[in-house]
């Protein structure tokens, strides 16, 4: 997620289908599999033998690159049950402190929003020398893999206990929201949460949106807003959809709390073969129709409840 975190990388935030149809395509599938496997070695092995022909390679190349060298050197120990930190003996020197923080913030998610059953998970701390302008998510992000989901994190995000375990909720929630909606929750949601998950407000923005100085997007523009990571024109509004996707979960939690919020992640997977076909025949959106379950209210009643409930609290 860019504006807090850097961009949180999903399966179809670079999916195989953007490589488009060189004569490496195939072999270039292969390395993407072995990096959603996370043997990121063997990936990067075949990507260097590949050579980068275009922009996605590249994408690929780096995202790659950076958990593999982190590979090559480190170790990995249990934080719990069912999540794992990897991490660099030498760069981190305080590995004990950050299992502790791992723990408790993924914890506070999970009882948080109603999540007892959580989910497999790898916290990897990259290696140092990753850190460069050229990273994928140089500022942390959760990828969907097999057979656990992986939150990757800078080092320099472990320095400070309270930024670190911040980080960590916020990408824990993206996991969460991937699994319980089974990957079917809209990019404005996924950032709604993982931004109620992390404790942070932007009143700033939200005065914005009341004033009328920011635009208050509809659905799809909202969405739609989250594209163009890496274009520098773009930041302003990318920063300001999370701020008011921020905004959104906020209102959702002030009406319904946030074990609420939990259930309506669950609406998106609940549906019956026939509601599936009913939403596919009326162009009925998938968070409006878990919304009317979990709320009794639309997607576009959402939108405008969100902003009324803003100028009730900034005018």
């Amino acid at each position: 997620m860019e504006g807090t975190n850097g961009p949180s990388l999903r399966p179809w935030a670079g999916s195989v289908s953007r490589l488009g149809g060189s004569s490496s395509y195939g072999v270039w599938k292969v390395a993407i599999e072995a990096y959603y496997q996370d043997h990121v070695e063997e990936s990067l092995a075949l990507a260097t033998e590949l050579g980068v022909s275009n922009p996605n390679h590249e994408w690929w190349y780096r995202l790659i690159e950076a958990e593999a060298v982190t590979r090559q050197q480190s170790t990995v120990v249990p934080v719990d049950e069912l999540i794992s930190l990897e991490y660099v003996p030498h760069e981190v020197h305080h590995s004990e402190r950050i299992i502790a923080e791992i723990a408790k913030a993924s914890s506070e998610v999970r009882t948080r929003f109603g999540w007892s059953e959580g989910a497999k998970v790898m916290v990897s701390v990259l290696a140092e020398e990753t850190d460069a302008p050229w990273t994928v998510g140089r500022a942390g992000y959760m990828m969907d893999k097999y057979p656990y989901d992986k939150i990757c994190l800078p080092r320099n995000a472990t320095h400070a206990s309270e930024e670190f375990e911040r980080v960590v909720r916020h990408e824990y929630a993206h996991v969460m929201v991937l699994i319980l909606s089974e990957g079917k929750a809209t990019t404005y949601l996924h950032e709604a949460v993982t931004m109620i998950a992390e404790n942070t407000v932007r009143p700033e923005d939200w005065h914005g949106f009341v004033t009328g100085r920011e635009p208050w997007l509809p659905p799809l523009e909202l969405t739609n807003a989250f594209n163009d990571l890496h274009d520098p024109s773009r930041f302003h509004a990318r920063s300001l959809a999370y701020s008011q996707s921020a905004a959104l979960g906020f209102y959702l939690s002030s009406i319904g709390g946030e074990t609420k919020i939990g259930n309506l992640l669950r609406g998106f997977g609940d549906n019956s073969n026939w509601t599936e076909i009913k939403m596919a025949v009326t162009s009925q959106s998938a968070a409006d129709e878990a919304l009317r379950e979990v709320y009794g209210f639309g997607e576009t009643d959402l939108f405008s409840q969100a902003h009324e409930w803003l100028k009730s609290t900034f005018s």
